[in-house]
């Protein structure tokens, strides 16, 4: 991997170009429909118009996404979100892992890939309050489950955007609010950072297998 950077490409980027062409085509045609027969099927052809519309707002979404979601370099690796990227050193990451809750006497599989850290201090200063303030909006599933399984409290999952204070600096805004989350996160799923499963381009376990493998080759390489 020696001066070699990897790019995933999300699974949430594909067929965005076919959805948006799908969508405008059907709305074409409802407007077609509607010169003819918009008196006798309204609510038919309202529905349709609908549907249509979401196809479309869903290939517009796709589209916008960023077409690398995961750059992974010999010395960090950084995630790239449509409000904002964080990154990471190797060093700085422990392990990772599929997230996971056990729910009674079942085990409950979140699509998620988590990430512990060293210390949260390595990306609280490098993460954009705007991307801070997306991604505890994203967190809610993580936050349902662990109320469900009983491992946070519904307290506890009530954003605080009072200061956070870390390293004898103190940090404001969404990002007090998103670190103050991560604490609550750690504590239900033992990881600081989550990787969603559509930002990947390849099943969990097998991306897992490459984060180790890029982190045990900047060890050996160090």
């Amino acid at each position: 991997m020696q001066n070699k950077v990897l790019n995933i490409k999300p699974i949430s980027k594909r067929n965005s170009l076919f959805l948006i062409t799908l969508g405008t085509l059907l709305l074409g045609i409802c407007f077609t429909l509607n010169y003819w027969f918009w008196a006798d099927f309204k609510i038919q052809l309202t529905l349709i118009m609908l549907a249509s519309g979401v196809v479309f707002f869903i290939g517009v979404l796709k589209k916008l996404e960023p077409k690398v979601s995961i750059k992974l370099t010999p010395q960090m690796m950084i995630y790239y979100h449509r409000c904002g990227s964080w990154q990471v050193r190797w060093q700085d990451i422990t392990r990772f892992g599929r997230v996971g809750s056990n729910m009674l006497t079942q085990r409950v599989e979140l699509s998620f890939i988590g990430i512990r850290l060293n210390n949260i201090q390595c990306i609280a200063d490098n993460i954009s309050p705007r991307l801070a303030n997306r991604l505890l909006h994203e967190q809610k599933e993580l936050l349902a489950v662990a109320i469900r399984s009983q491992d946070i409290t519904l307290q506890q999952a009530i954003i605080d955007f009072s200061p956070y204070t870390l390293d004898n600096k103190q940090y404001k805004g969404p990002v007090a609010a998103w670190l103050y989350r991560t604490e609550v996160l750690l504590k239900a799923y033992g990881y600081h950072l989550y990787l969603p499963e559509d930002s990947l381009d390849r099943e969990i376990a097998e991306f897992i297998t490459l984060l180790n493998q890029c982190k045990n080759y900047s060890v050996v390489h160090d």
